[in-house]
């Protein structure tokens, strides 16, 4: 009988649940498990966004070089992107080096086939372009958004400049374009797109006048 009762003892004191210390230590210990597996994932989930932002970034800078070439490989007239300044008409934001008009015949629906292009950069860091019929200002499309996240004037790094060899006769434009949706809270994910585009330009004798005016 003594032995039955010290073996039902032993068990009820096996059977003893957690102390409160014991539980405070054990919901301590998984809090912070929680938290830091909670940052871990939302740093992920913020690498994963911001690689896909800067994929779709790279992807519109990239289309926007080839658009900039077909319209410099048909330009028969590039204007010279150093001499571009806020002094032209209405043109707010053209400064020099992220300023680039050219009359080509690419994509061009207006009469004669040709058009005048201007692109620029602007302070919003947007890669801007516009159209006009030749001499016809006036006609201009409004501004259309060709690619975001272009920190080229941020960084103070020019965008469009001619070649200064003379045997291409101004006839290559050098672009290179800074690109990062997030310059202030991710510097070091600036990417760079650089290319040469050589037009016809002036060995076609076009006068360097006819997209001389600019839209208002």
């Amino acid at each position: 009988m003594g032995g039955f009762r010290r073996f039902h003892e032993r068990l009820a004191s096996e059977d003893e649940g957690f102390t409160l210390v014991e539980m405070l230590v054990a919901m301590f210990v998984m809090g912070i498990v929680l938290l830091v597996f909670t940052n871990v994932l939302a740093s992920v989930q913020r690498g994963v966004v911001a690689q896909d932002t800067l994929s779709r970034t790279l992807d519109q800078a990239r289309l926007a070089v080839q658009q900039l070439d077909r319209e410099i490989r048909s330009g028969n007239v590039l204007y010279d992107p150093a001499l571009e300044n806020d002094g032209l008409a209405s043109c707010s934001g053209c400064v020099p080096g992220y300023t680039l008009r050219v009359y080509t015949q690419a994509n061009a629906d207006t009469r004669g086939g040709y058009q005048c292009a201007l692109w620029q950069i602007d302070d919003q860091q947007q890669l801007l372009t516009r159209r006009w019929p030749p001499g016809e200002p006036e006609d201009a499309t409004e501004w259309r958004v060709v690619a975001t996240g272009i920190v080229s004037r941020a960084l103070d790094e020019e965008t469009f400049a001619l070649d200064t060899d003379p045997l291409k006769g101004q006839r290559t434009l050098n672009i290179s374009f800074a690109v990062n949706e997030d310059l202030g809270g991710r510097p070091g994910q600036t990417v760079r797109i650089a290319s040469a585009l050589t037009g016809r330009n002036t060995s076609y004798d076009y006068p360097t006048d006819v997209c001389a005016t600019v839209p208002a």
